[in-house]
């Protein structure tokens, strides 16, 4: 496979990650699902930031907007927005631990968080900022499988 085709990696992944956004809980859990899709984008970018940058973010946002029923754009600024950031710490993260990794996510999945709530807010909508601090720590047990399961499909570098 050829370091430039990820098509068919980013394809399965993607997939997965909409097949577990779009699983069913019950109850109280259902607001500390972790936002696979935002999880899987900060990979791909993480991982290749030259090559997946702010319009594959935006894309995989439109998708979540699709799937998850919310205002066309609400995602889409997020993802966007949070794969601007990850492109811009990209570089330094081949240097971090991945504990190290996994705390930079939490961080930027919190910024993303804040951000998601206000965008909310302006709706008029209940912002759900309350269950912010659990769905991060969820996110960080996640991205590691997450982070595993990207490297695994990749192609390698040629």
């Amino acid at each position: 496979m050829e370091s430039s085709n990820h098509g068919i990696a980013v394809s399965v992944t993607i997939l997965l990650a909409v097949i577990l956004s779009l699983m069913p809980l019950s109850g109280d859990w259902i607001v500390w699902k972790p936002n696979f899709l935002l999880l899987v984008m900060l990979a791909w970018v993480l991982r290749w930031p030259d090559e997946f940058g702010v319009f594959f973010s935006a894309a995989v946002g439109l998708l979540a907007d699709i799937i998850l029923r919310t205002a066309i754009g609400h995602s889409i600024l997020i993802f966007a927005l949070c794969g601007s950031i990850v492109i811009l710490v990209g570089r330094w993260t081949k240097y971090l631990s991945p504990l190290q990794r996994m705390l930079m996510v939490a961080m930027i999945l919190g910024l993303t968080g804040l951000l998601e709530a206000g965008v909310y807010m302006l709706y008029g909508r209940p912002s759900g900022i309350e269950q912010l601090p659990m769905k991060m720590v969820l996110s960080m047990l996640a991205w590691p499988i997450i982070e595993r399961l990207v490297i695994r499909f990749a192609p390698r570098r040629g």
